[in-house]
């Protein structure tokens, strides 16, 4: 009788851990996000489209929107690929892979580079699917040579990366699904740690800084967040 209700005790509790891992499982998500070219050859820059990986997205910090700076701007140029477990709740994850190379040319022509890893999906929450155009007599609209075209989506990505110089940051992925209005963002968004000049520019800085003020390069955090204006693109596709 003893073996008999140790082997129902222990046939209860491998059931209860079948169930808890498999509600787990239900409660992610798996996610590749890349970086992507986009050309389109029809007439105007119209469908068909192509979605190829190895693409570049590029953002610009602040001084890049400011009209009648008696200098540059500074931007941020993003490559790269990778996958995440997302929970559905929207929560963070360890669960990450991936990176790429990232360029910042500040507004006084500098240009540093090096690479970056991710550390951490920060959150994740999904859009719209893409709801491509059909396939015609001709062929397909849409290609996708990075994964399966059914599997793409719309969403935004917050994952805190780790760049190759020893700073530390967040990149912000954002695709807009076919059926979402302008207002959902396309591209990237970042923050990272730049020595740059703390230039003093009367009637710009608040309050205004006195025309003697001392000029040094210096790590200063700052965020690269224009993702508009470029034409770049991410891609999703949720894989599971």
């Amino acid at each position: 009788m003893k073996t008999a209700k140790t082997f129902l005790l222990c046939l209860a509790v491998l059931l209860l851990m079948t169930v808890a891992a498999t509600g787990v499982s239900a409660q992610t998500s798996h996610v590749r996000w890349d970086i992507a070219s986009v050309p389109c050859t029809g007439p105007g820059g119209s469908y068909p489209c192509t979605l190829n990986p190895g693409g570049i997205a590029t953002a610009m910090a602040t001084d890049c929107a400011i009209p009648g700076l008696p200098f540059g701007c500074t931007s941020i140029s993003l490559t790269g690929s990778g996958t995440f477990v997302a929970p559905v709740n929207g929560g963070s994850s360890s669960g990450v892979t991936g990176g790429g190379a990232w360029q910042v040319t500040a507004a006084d022509g500098t240009v540093t580079s090096g690479t970056y890893r991710v550390i951490e999906l920060v959150q994740w929450q999904k859009s719209e699917p893409l709801e491509l155009p059909d396939c015609i007599p001709a062929g397909c609209l849409t290609t996708d040579n990075i994964g399966n075209l059914s599997q793409a989506t719309g969403g935004v990505a917050v994952l805190r990366v780790a760049y190759s110089d020893g700073t530390t940051g967040t990149v912000t992925f954002a695709c807009s699904g076919l059926p979402d209005p302008a207002s959902v963002a396309e591209g990237v968004t970042a923050t990272k740690i730049v020595n740059i000049n703390n230039l003093a520019v009367p009637g710009i800085n608040i309050p205004p800084l006195p025309a003697g003020f001392p000029i040094a390069k210096m790590p200063l955090p700052l965020l690269f967040w224009n993702a508009g204006v470029f034409t770049s693109f991410v891609e999703f596709h949720v894989q599971d």
